[in-house]
């Protein structure tokens, strides 16, 4: 299986500001930009680390946890706890609400031949009678 890193990093960096984006709208905060974009790749540079690596720290919860305060803490530079916490769980469910969404348009629109494994989608392409596996990015 061929894996584009550029192509991952450019995914994640996208779904993260989309993310911190929506999250911005729905508390009706003042957003920058460049804040953003420095959150998101952070994410994304993570996304990497973790798609790349053996070791399962990358994939501890708590890694993860820490990982989502400083993507807000970047994003929004929160003046008090209070904020920082209702900011913090308003991105968790803008998260969860694109990850369910995606999942119910993969399960809803059930593209044929699209096999699930671990963290990506692979597509069996039939030439004659045998089956090769490509990655969804190289087709």
């Amino acid at each position: 299986m061929t894996i584009y890193i550029d192509i991952i990093f450019l995914e994640n960096l996208f779904m993260n500001f989309i993310i911190l984006y929506a999250t911005s709208i729905i508390l009706k905060a003042p957003i920058k930009i460049i804040r953003t974009l420095i959150s998101a790749t952070v994410g994304s540079i993570y996304a990497i680390i973790a798609y790349m690596s053996f070791l399962q720290i990358y994939s501890n919860i708590f890694l993860k946890i820490i990982l989502s305060v400083c993507m807000v803490y970047i994003a929004y530079n929160p003046k008090n706890i209070k904020s920082f916490f209702k900011e913090l769980i308003i991105f968790y469910l803008t998260s969860f609400t694109f990850g369910g969404v995606s999942f119910a348009l993969l399960y809803f629109i059930n593209p044929q031949k699209i096999l699930m494994e671990k963290r990506s989608i692979n597509r069996y392409i039939s030439n004659k009678n045998s089956f090769s596996r490509r990655n969804c990015s190289d087709l």
